[in-house]
């Protein structure tokens, strides 16, 4: 396959040349990509673009021919037949005709050679003789559409035959289940209940932290979440949607029966596979088109991880540390959902876990458990076991460290800050962005600015971002629009790093995910501003001159030395933060 490359100029440059936009809209557009957390492609398409006009404006900018899905009739059965929908679905590459050993492939992003140097293994694997590829671009919109038209098989048993084909192949010689019927789907049926399991061991094999079963109108997809980004694995027919998420419901205890309420469970895999320790949290949600299941992956195995190992640098590893050696006060994790907060409350509390101190926690529920001598309780707030109920228990128990799950409300900040000034460390959660922000977060609520300033030890706002793969990690200059991106955060010239994509990595560049954090570590300075009442500005102004390091800066740090992309830190921070 022979293309021609494009020139060294960028594709915004191409459009330029191309008189096709001013620089004055490329420098709005960069500007709305930024404040928005979106690519520069997302924002054309929002603004000057069709998605059309836009590949096929790309498709010339990178020597490829445009092509339009819709003149193209099914291939044949053999040659789908070897490519499971969800793979063209996940890596967007679809074969869609085959004439005289030439192979045409419709691809979104046709410089994904990984992808289409997997599609031709498996087929040359399959005896298909291959004397020459031809690459089409086409755009997400057709491609999607045009996989469901392609797969979309009137008796619907392909797509069914190729996950019970792939099961009985992995199985064999013990199944025979590639010929099962549509009447023979129940939640109890032999393939069914080997389905539900493979979709979780294949979840747990691929380090995935969440599985999503989104039902559609015309299947039901499965997605995994793995290193915070959602990748779709399957779709299976509609006809087995109902009784795959009984499946599940049963494994998790919850009633069957009702599907049109909410409901919330928790799988011990291990009773239906030894060799798994891991535990699932399942909560299900009614939608039109069924029951929306996710599963939430908590792996027995996985030891608590050490403060070392969190991603803190020096300087807040040296903050953290010595806030946590207090005997009194209060730490809040914060961030949104997802941002390894609990990860790092259970490292601070293995670190404190001494026979010297009592250390008791409330949460909502227990995730992981720790072992030695830490006293777990799950809150219950149907039986009225809630987080404030759970401090005033806890202070008859004689405790020196209390966590607290999430200080979600005014009754829990009063009772935890009470706790704090009786002589205990109290950890906790809040959902806020950054750290400051939870200073005035918890005033609003409705306490005391100098019951804030006496009680609050440390706030560390968290964030998770995508480590770069070591496997493939190489070194760049970084481009014009990397550098406009970062907001005057990078120079020209500077040396950043990225992963090419390895096996090790699934082709992605990244592997496993690290913290940036923001410490606000509060001091008599800050403590005086509180009592006597400051701007949000002000008190940022006086936190930073003490030392405090922001997201942005931290995350900055990481993309410099080789541990995170920039991309990543313009996805997940805001210049100026």
């Amino acid at each position: 396959m022979t293309v021609k490359r494009p020139s060294d100029k960028s594709f915004e440059e191409f459009l330029l040349e191309m008189k096709l936009i001013t620089k004055e809209r490329l420098q709005e557009l960069y500007s709305k990509a930024i404040k928005e957390k979106k690519t520069i492609e997302q924002v054309l398409l929002e603004s000057d673009f069709s998605e059309e006009k836009l590949t096929a404006l790309k498709a010339e900018y990178l020597g490829f021919d445009f092509a339009d899905l819709n003149s193209y009739q099914n291939p044949p059965y053999e040659l789908l037949k070897h490519v499971k929908s969800a793979y063209a679905r996940n890596y967007k590459v679809l074969p869609v005709y085959y004439d005289g050993d030439i192979l045409t492939v419709a691809m979104v992003e046709p410089r994904d050679f990984m992808a289409l140097d997997e599609l031709i293994r498996v087929y040359r694997n399959a005896r298909i003789r291959i004397k020459e590829v031809k690459v089409v671009m086409t755009t997400l919109k057709q491609l999607l559409t045009t996989v469901d038209r392609f797969y979309s098989m009137p008796k619907h048993d392909f797509e069914m035959k190729s996950i019970l084909n792939q099961l009985a192949e992995s199985l064999k010689p013990k199944l025979e289940t590639a010929d099962m019927a549509r009447e023979d789907i129940r939640e109890d049926s032999g393939p069914i209940v080997i389905l539900a399991n493979k979709i979780i061991e294949e979840a747990f094999k691929k380090r995935a932290s969440d599985i999503h079963l989104e039902p559609a109108a015309g299947f039901l997809r499965v997605r995994y979440r793995i290193d915070g980004e959602l990748s779709e694995v399957m779709a299976i027919p509609k006809y087995a949607q109902d009784s795959l998420i009984t499946r599940l419901k049963i494994m998790c205890d919850m009633r069957i029966d009702e599907r049109r309420q909410p409901q919330d469970g928790r799988i011990d895999f291990s009773k239906y596979n030894p060799s798994i320790l891991i535990d699932l949290r399942v909560s299900t949600v009614p939608t039109p088109y069924g029951e929306d299941v996710v599963m939430r992956i908590l792996d027995k195995k996985s030891p608590v991880l050490s403060i070392d190992m969190l991603g803190f640098n020096e300087h807040n590893m040296k903050l953290y540390k010595d806030a946590i050696s207090l005997p009194y006060g209060i730490i809040l994790h914060v961030g949104p959902t997802g941002s390894g907060k609990t990860t790092a409350l259970y490292a601070a509390l293995k670190s404190l876990d001494t026979s010297y101190v009592k250390i008791v926690t409330a949460e909502d529920p227990v995730e992981y458990t720790l072992g030695g001598k830490i006293v777990q309780s799950n809150i219950n707030s149907v039986a009225g076991y809630t987080f404030a109920r759970a401090i005033r228990a806890f202070l008859r128990h004689d405790p020196d460290i209390i966590l607290i799950g999430e200080m979600r409300d005014l009754e829990t900040a009063k009772v935890a800050i009470e706790a704090s000034l009786t002589g205990h460390l109290v950890f906790s959660t809040l959902h806020t962005n950054d750290a400051i922000g939870t200073v005035t977060r918890i005033m609003e609520m409705g306490i005391e600015p100098y019951l804030v300033a006496d009680s609050l030890l440390l706030v560390c706002a968290q964030r998770l971002v995508r480590r770069i793969c070591t496997e493939c990690k190489e070194s760049y200059v970084v481009t014009f629009e990397e550098v406009d991106l970062s907001k005057g955060d990078i120079r020209p010239g500077t040396i950043l790093y990225r992963g090419r994509g390895c096996k090790t990595c699934d082709g992605t560049g990244y592997k496993e995910r690290i913290g940036i954090y923001e410490l606000l570590s509060m001091n008599r300075r800050l403590r005086n501003l509180l009592i006597k009442g400051t701007t949000t500005e002000e008190f940022k102004k006086v936190a930073i001159e003490g030392g405090m390091r922001t997201l942005r800066q931290d995350a900055i740090e990481k993309a410099l030395t080789g541990i995170t992309t920039l991309e990543e830190v313009v996805a997940t921070t805001f210049a100026g933060e």
